[in-house]
């Protein structure tokens, strides 16, 4: 992998990664067993770094072709206001015009979501009234296991230190090992945990979401 580097995120980076994203959203693989409508999901899990943060995105080029990416976040409050006021006002259009929300599975994953109110309250509290950092980064197959994703996470560290970010977050299902691994060879550690329950496919899941926490300064 000598021939990766990483940059900043350009315009033309989005469908590169989107399609990365949805091909590992869920636990490393496609997140069809979970929402089937790909653009959309990638519209709710990327929108906000790709369009009203892009500073602070990275990706990783191989001969040309992105391979992974990190989305930073370097401001919940700001995050939790562009999700709330912009991005989802506007996803709830584009999923009434692509039939997103007349699918049984797409109220499948909402009725597990009311089971995780606590994990939600929690949200509010640390998006709205907290100013902290927090991180997604998304590998392509053929590129896991080679330190892309340490490359990008570094990279991201040292621009966050130039914004005066005291510290970065992260959010991993328990049963990702490797994300655990990964995370935790990378500097992090598990701050917080809460009890969540997640549709795949026809079946309920509970899990336990992970805060893991990188001290910076």
């Amino acid at each position: 992998m000598s021939n990766v580097i990483i940059r900043s995120f350009r315009p033309g980076d989005r469908n590169a990664v989107c399609t990365i994203c949805c091909d590992s959203a869920d636990k490393g693989e496609p997140i069809e067993r979970t929402l089937a409508d790909r653009e959309w999901a990638a519209d709710l899990l990327t929108k906000y770094y790709t369009d009203y943060e892009p500073s602070s995105t990275f990706v990783a080029e191989d001969n040309g072709k992105v391979v992974g990416y990190i989305l930073g976040c370097f401001d919940n409050r700001r995050y939790g206001l562009v999700m709330l006021f912009i991005i989802i006002p506007w996803l709830l259009v584009k999923g009434l015009t692509r039939g997103v929300f007349f699918t049984s599975q797409f109220w499948g994953v909402v009725a597990a979501g009311v089971h995780n109110w606590r994990r939600l309250f929690h949200w509010r509290k640390t998006s709205f009234h907290s100013h902290q950092a927090h991180l997604h980064v998304g590998i392509a197959k053929g590129h896991r296991g080679h330190h892309v994703g340490r490359q990008l996470v570094e990279t991201l560290v040292s621009y966050a230190k130039t914004k005066g970010v005291h510290e970065l977050t992260a959010s991993v299902h328990d049963s990702n090992q490797a994300a655990c691994r990964f995370f935790e060879h990378a500097g992090f550690k598990v701050q917080d945990s809460h009890p969540m329950i997640m549709r795949r496919g026809d079946a309920l899941e509970r899990y336990t979401a992970l805060l893991y926490v990188k001290k910076i300064f």
